[in-house]
């Protein structure tokens, strides 16, 4: 009799101590998970001299992730793949198709506000800062330089008034300069500016707008 307590003791023990790494596990990929929504991700892009890359990444903390036109890699030898030979197939049964929901008013007009909810997520959560622009207004010859200039200023500010009441946008530097040099231009062009969202706006609203889908079933015209 004391052996199988001591047995069943052990058992205990053990299954007590796996629901601990297991509970101890889940705070872990919860912990991560909030630090994940609430971490400002960010991306800086750039153009310079004919390059367009960008970098992303988190907390500050960014990495090369593209970049046109790409560096040019060595060329590597082609290993030959043996084509293998594939059996004879068995003719699958096929499933009745399944009957989708139709398309109502309702579903459209439900549609249609998750989509802007969404997209007010997505704009809200955005900041648009660091922006350093420097571009020179070229023609052919300085007086059509000049006109150019003085059409891109015209359209440039308004524009910029616009967005900035649907965007964040902080500005370290914006010229527009006339370039009126002849044979190569005077002025080095670039553009760089870094983007950052925070995730958990952008999921909660992802979330409410997918239960009014599932709400008003429609999910079930699509699948």
């Amino acid at each position: 009799m004391s052996v199988l307590w001591s047995v069943l003791a052990g058992i205990g023990t053990v299954l007590l101590f796996l629901l601990k790494g297991v509970g101890i596990l889940l705070l872990v990929v919860l912990v991560l998970g909030l630090l994940l929504m609430f971490c400002p991700f960010c991306a800086d892009v750039q153009w310079a001299e004919g390059i367009f890359q960008v970098k992303a990444g988190a907390l500050g903390i960014t990495f090369p992730v593209f970049r046109y036109p790409a560096p040019e890699k060595p060329e590597k030898k082609k290993k030959e793949k043996k084509k293998k030979a594939s059996g004879a197939q068995k003719p699958k049964k096929e499933a009745p198709p399944r009957q989708k929901a139709k398309l109502t008013l309702q579903i459209v007009c439900t549609i249609l506000k998750g989509a802007g909810k969404l997209t007010r997520a997505i704009i809200g959560s955005l900041r648009f800062t660091r922006i350093d622009v420097v571009l020179g207004v070229r023609g052919e010859d300085p007086a059509e330089a000049a006109r150019s200039y003085g059409r891109l200023n015209a359209w440039l500010y308004p524009t910029l008034g616009f967005l900035d009441r649907f965007l964040y946008l902080d500005f370290e530097q914006l010229r527009l300069l006339p370039d009126f040099g002849s044979a190569e231009p005077t002025v080095k062009d670039h553009v760089s500016f870094r983007v950052t969202a925070r995730a958990y706006a952008i999921v909660f609203t992802l979330l409410r707008v997918l239960y009014a889908f599932w709400r008003e079933k429609v999910l079930d015209v699509f699948i």
